[in-house]
């Protein structure tokens, strides 16, 4: 845990600031482990966001699921679609949510990361199925492990201007954020999702999963192992290149074979096609 700091309080203060529906996954995700869980209380959460209801319906009613008749409240979208989609479906707003508007700092546009986070949030999914952890946690893990990178384009910066990154073999990405704002981007998820109360052990695979090899957290190595995959097969961040691998040595660590890591991409990018039908 990184020391209270008025840094700290900056990024909290940022985090108030960002739409609902990420801190909502979070809760969401409590609310769904919870062997009382019930559509009431799941409604009641989400109902917090009028737009984010607005935006499930849409969703659910979508070419995707082709529903037999239009769903018009959010009550018949959880019976038709079931909880774990419309955890899913919460998320797929959630990433799009973070990457609106233009990114001034990082060297990737908002269409790009929406598309990175929302496959590595399925990849951990169904990685999660296939390593025995809680695969909800597994996806909300993936989705929000570039928050920071959203967070720190929201913060008054710690030097008088920013100056964006440039992509070289030079120039490593958390030293730069170091530099511009004092805390890497992995940092700065740590603090607002432990902020937004996810248990420690899982907002600490963000922190450490772009150097995972001295980390014991099994959720770390997953993590690191799902944005390896997003990164050389589907989408990657300019910058991040040099932290992922899927060699075999990050497999055994993940207890997973090769045949079992293309298999599950395989079944994420299903996923992943019938989520963006949805969306779009």
């Amino acid at each position: 845990m990184l020391a209270a700091s008025a840094l700290e309080f900056d990024l909290i203060s940022v985090a108030e600031k960002l739409p609902t529906a990420p801190r909502l996954l979070v809760e969401l995700g409590t609310v769904m482990q919870q062997p009382s869980c019930s559509g009431e209380a799941v409604v009641d959460l989400l109902k917090q966001d009028p737009t984010l209801v607005a935006q499930i319906l849409r969703m659910a009613n979508s070419a995707a699921y082709a529903p037999a008749e239009k769903i018009n409240d959010l009550e018949h979208a959880i019976s038709f679609v079931g909880f774990d989609e419309i955890h899913c479906l919460v998320g797929a707003v959630a990433s799009e949510q973070l990457a609106e508007g233009k990114i001034r700092y990082y060297p990737v546009d908002a269409n790009r990361l929406r598309r990175h986070t929302l496959f590595v949030a399925i990849l951990m999914e169904t990685l999660g199925n296939t390593t025995q952890l809680n695969p909800q946690e597994c996806y909300i893990v993936g989705l929000l492990r570039t928050m920071g990178m959203m967070a720190l384009e929201r913060m008054v910066p710690a030097i008088d201007a920013i100056l964006p990154f440039e992509c070289s073999p030079q120039t490593e990405l958390h030293h730069w954020e170091r530099e511009q704002w004092g805390i890497t981007n992995v940092e700065a998820a740590e603090i607002i999702l432990t902020h937004w109360q996810l248990p420690t052990k899982t907002s600490a695979a963000i922190r450490g999963h772009c150097n995972p090899e001295q980390d014991e957290n099994p959720r770390t190595h997953l993590l690191h192992l799902a944005a390896s995959c997003a990164a050389q097969r589907y989408e990657c961040i300019a910058g991040e290149e040099n932290y992922w691998s899927t060699d075999e040595v990050v497999l055994e660590r993940n207890g997973l074979t090769i045949e079992e890591l293309d298999q599950a991409c395989d079944r994420a990018a299903e996923r992943y096609r019938k989520l963006r039908v949805a969306i779009d």
